[in-house]
């Protein structure tokens, strides 16, 4: 698993290529397998293959453009009436999880943060809730595209070691 670890890079470019729902669905048990505090488990997942929502979705930010082209688009949501302090790093686990997996499958993605506001009318999260009709109380972590990569991956050298500090900083 190692290797998955360090081939996992963020695509930007899929080619159009379906992506079998038996491939979504070890996608997302692999996610679901995450750590949870206290076992909470306050995850959900949406997966949009429709050409117009990935569009929609796409109109978020503007880095997320590429989820109109990418054939599946995964949108990670917690609940925060089940994990009030910790559904972030659960679900950041989760998307973390779905990633390599996705590496496993020969799929790449890209991780798409939804929290906070570009001074529109609305705050990326209530963007994504109303492309996909959330619940009001369910929050958005990230959008995940997902696919076959067109072109390689050009994996990145791991962060310096000299920010590893020993029992104190």
């Amino acid at each position: 698993m190692l290797k998955q670890i360090w081939d996992r890079v963020s695509v930007r470019s899929y080619k159009p290529d379906a992506v079998a729902d038996e491939v979504i669905n070890e996608i997302i048990e692999a996610a679901f397998h995450a750590p949870t505090a206290n076992n909470v488990r306050p995850w959900h997942v949406v997966v949009v293959r429709d050409a117009d929502t990935r569009a929609h979705l796409a109109k978020v930010h503007q880095w997320a453009g590429f989820c109109a082209d990418a054939p599946v688009v995964l949108a990670f949501c917690g609940d925060p009436e089940k994990s009030e302090h910790w559904w972030i790093e659960d679900c950041s686990a989760a998307v973390e999880n779905a990633m390599i997996e996705a590496v496993n499958q020969g799929l790449g993605t890209c991780w798409i943060g939804c929290r906070g506001a570009d001074g529109g009318d609305m705050s990326r999260e209530d963007y994504v809730c109303s492309a996909l009709n959330i619940p009001k109380h369910i929050r958005v972590l990230a959008l995940v595209s997902l696919g076959y990569a067109d072109g390689p991956a050009h994996p990145k050298q791991p962060g310096p070691m000299a920010n590893v500090h020993d029992e104190t900083w």
